[in-house]
């Protein structure tokens, strides 16, 4: 193939379709597969791909001989880049064309070289170095073409550093001879009986085989690849109450969708009627579900009006969308419960600091001194996690905001330290600001939904309707991310007399959530009068074996701090083959100086791993220990024109896909790479005092960071397959959360 063509019609089609601007759509990643490999590519009655002699042409129903757009693949090598980029590239290209046609001005990113007829274009400025350019000649074969009142354009080159440039005229003369003879017209008359539906047709594609596998491989493959134990799981059919535990990297969210298409397809054979409900605790995660379930054969149980039928959703979402007292979308937080919850902490930051202020100073006089040196000697964000916790857990879900039943009530072992009435008022005085704060602004927390949910489900009207509007099985996802108040709504979502409910749990992943256990999540979904199976996998998938002791050992660190620290680690079995065990390395730590020099190597590293992994930069995953780091990692990725992107969700499996298709780097909030795998991570900042961070108290503040601290550490270094790379500034020390696997030589020093 020498050349990728399209005339001016054409050019002006792909400008104008939505659907050709990014290769997520599908339009669009078939058009990026035609420029990359030659498929077919067509959309009904609109644009079409035809081979010539020499290349490929674009084409659409009316036809322009005099103004060509000419890609000469013979120099010219941007349709060999991801799929993204080459989108980016076919785009801007043909805006340029098309300005050029126009004669329309510049932009930026475009520019004549000087002493030439070749113009510049930078199509994609987000790439770290030197500038990719793509050059494009606006009048090849000038004398040529000006005999024949033309006005062709060629693509003849791309790259950094270019130097040298002189098109081929060859090829450039074999497309403009060989788009004479293409008949537009003709080629889109088809016959009817030949008329497809949809509104992509790709003919001839080749079918790409997976390298790995992936979540994705259909029913049947995973019917022969489950493990006894998955199996068992999987392919069960009792509806519950069932709880499947393990470790990060067993499988336990897969094997929940796969058993939920499973009885679905159980009861679809019975030509039984079976109405679902998956649970999941992100938009993000929510969005990864449903993929998981169309893709393994489940499709069909996703229509609202399937007599077998599942909808997948987050609470929050639920709550608003099916019970009497509708809220508008201009009255929650946010509609990703995630999301809401970390705005919901932000105003009660504003709200602690505001007491701080005001307030603070003739409290003293009367409250107590532990309330008072709690308050001094913690940080506001510290503090504010806890009064998150107090204002959720105890003030709006067990007390329904009655200061009376609130003083009253029984306490966790970490929550804030209250002893005298007056500490319990200064709370509530606390909560107050922070409820006034809502009010002004119209709004409702997830707490608020999530509480008003459960008082409707538990009146006499929901009782009589849930007999015939609630749910046959409950399926829920990581049960250790719902909070109190909304675990105790779930089982009354089903119908009467039914504990229909699947769950899967790892506590050791509720990153910094010590108030609430294992059996503690049992008691308050409230499983009971039918005995519950466990269900436990004992084979990690994902990582290493070197990765599953470091692990297992950080928890095992943990637990000697905290007895409830769950280690889920604790007996399992490593899962690879030969093939990938000859790809581990021992987890290790890199010793830099001061916090630039900690960022830079991150991201060398991450280089050197992907080069020595054979996979792209996207794929390794940079972790900075705090917000601090994270911030200065993303302001040196801007000073250094690096392309990057930050995952700010949980399971936010879309950034992670955009990263490949850009071949970007990866970074990851701490908080937020839960659910996520790569083949490798990078730890940045892994220091003594900033992970957990030093506070001058050892009370229930540094209790709270140092159980937070081991929790995130275990899923930052479970999130990846073949090793672990950890950067600390030595002149701070490294973190205590490490110390016990570097003594046991499970992480190498370098």
């Amino acid at each position: 193939m020498k050349y990728i063509a399209a005339d001016i019609n054409t050019v002006k089609e792909i400008i104008s379709s939505r659907k050709l601007q990014s290769s997520e759509y599908e339009e669009g990643f078939a058009l990026s597969n035609t420029l990359k490999n030659g498929d077919d590519f067509e959309i009904q009655g609109q644009i079409k791909s035809i081979r010539s002699e020499n290349g490929i042409f674009l084409i659409t129903p009316k036809k322009n001989e005099n103004k060509l757009l000419i890609f000469d693949t013979s120099g010219f090598n941007g349709f060999n880049r991801s799929n993204q980029e080459i989108i980016a590239i076919i785009q801007k290209t043909c805006r340029l064309a098309l300005k050029l046609w126009s004669r329309i001005g510049f932009s930026p990113c475009e520019r004549i070289i000087q002493g030439t007829n070749y113009v510049a274009l930078i199509p994609l400025q987000f790439l770290p170095g030197k500038s990719y350019k793509v050059i494009l000649d606006k009048r090849p074969d000038s004398k040529r073409q000006e005999r024949r009142g033309n006005e062709h354009f060629l693509v003849f080159a791309d790259g950094t550093g270019m130097s040298d440039l002189s098109p081929s005229m060859a090829t450039f003369r074999d497309a403009e001879k060989d788009y004479l003879k293409v008949n537009n017209e003709s080629i889109f008359i088809t016959p009817e009986s030949e008329i497809e539906e949809g509104f992509i047709k790709i003919s001839d594609a080749p079918k790409n085989k997976a390298s790995n596998i992936s979540p994705f491989m259909g029913m049947n493959f995973w019917r022969e690849n489950l493990t006894d134990s998955q199996k068992d799981f999987v392919f069960s059919e009792r509806l519950g109450p069932d709880i499947l535990k393990g470790a990060a990297g067993t499988g336990k969210t897969l094997s929940l969708a796969l058993r939920c298409v499973h009885q679905l397809s159980q009861h679809k054979d019975k030509n039984q009627a079976i109405k679902s409900v998956f649970f999941t605790h992100s938009i993000a995660t929510k969005n990864h579900i449903e993929t998981l379930i169309a893709s393994n054969g489940g499709e069909e149980f996703l229509e609202k009006n399937s007599p077998q039928h599942v909808t997948v959703t987050t609470l929050q979402e639920w709550c608003i969308e099916n019970l009497g007292a509708k809220i508008s979308a201009t009255e929650y937080l946010d509609k990703d419960a995630l999301e809401s919850k970390n705005l919901q902490l932000l105003y009660i930051i504003e709200s602690f600091e505001e007491f701080l202020s005001t307030e603070f100073e003739s409290s003293k006089q009367f409250i107590s001194k532990t309330l008072i040196d709690f308050f001094q000697k913690n940080d506001p964000w510290t503090i504010s996690v806890y009064l998150q916790n107090e204002i959720s857990t105890y003030i709006k879900g067990r007390a329904s905001e009655d200061f009376d039943i609130y003083k009253k009530l029984n306490r966790g072992k970490n929550s804030i330290p209250l002893s005298s009435d007056e500490d319990f008022s200064t709370i509530f005085f606390l909560f107050n600001i922070y409820q006034e704060k809502l009010v002004n602004l119209n709004l409702f927390d997830s707490d608020d939904i999530t509480i008003s949910a459960l008082q409707e489900t538990s009146t006499p009207i929901w009782k009589r309707r849930r007999i015939k509007e609630g749910y046959d099985v409950l399926y829920i996802d990581e049960t250790h991310l719902f909070n109190v108040n909304e675990l105790s709504l779930f089982h009354n979502l089903l119908k009467h007399d039914n504990t229909n409910i699947v769950f899967t749990i790892d506590r050791s992943q509720a990153v910094g959530d010590s108030s609430i256990t294992a059996s503690e999540v049992t008691d308050t979904i409230r499983i009971s009068g039918k005995e519950q199976v466990d269900h436990g996998f004992q084979t990690v998938f994902r990582c290493s074996s070197e990765i599953i002791n470091l692990g297992s050992c950080v928890l095992a660190s943990g637990a000697t701090l905290f007895s409830h620290l769950e280690n889920p680690l604790s007996g399992v079995n490593g899962g690879f083959i030969e093939e990938e065990e000859s790809k581990c390395q021992t987890p290790y730590l890199i010793e830099e100086s001061g916090e630039i020099n900690t960022i830079k190597r991150a991201f060398s590293e991450a280089e050197e791993l992907a080069k020595r992994l054979q996979v792209s930069k996207s794929k390794i995953l940079i972790v900075p220990c705090d917000d601090k780091m994270l911030e200065s990692m993303t302001e040196y990725c801007s000073d250094e024109n690096l392309l990057c992107n930050t995952i700010h969700k949980r399971g936010d499996y879309s950034t992670v896909k955009k990263a490949e298709d850009e071949d970007s780097f990866l970074i990851g909030g701490i908080d937020y790479i839960g659910g996520l795998e790569f083949p490798a991570v990078v730890i940045a900042g892994i220091d003594k005092d900033r992970f957990p961070p030093k506070i001058s108290t050892n009370g229930e503040s540094s209790h709270y960071l140092k159980y937070s601290a081991f929790n995130r550490l275990y899923v930052a270094i479970t999130r990846a397959k073949f090793t672990v790379a950890f950067i600390n500034d030595k002149s701070k020390g490294v973190s205590e959360t490490i110390n016990a696997a570097l003594n046991e030589g499970l992480i190498n020093k370098q």
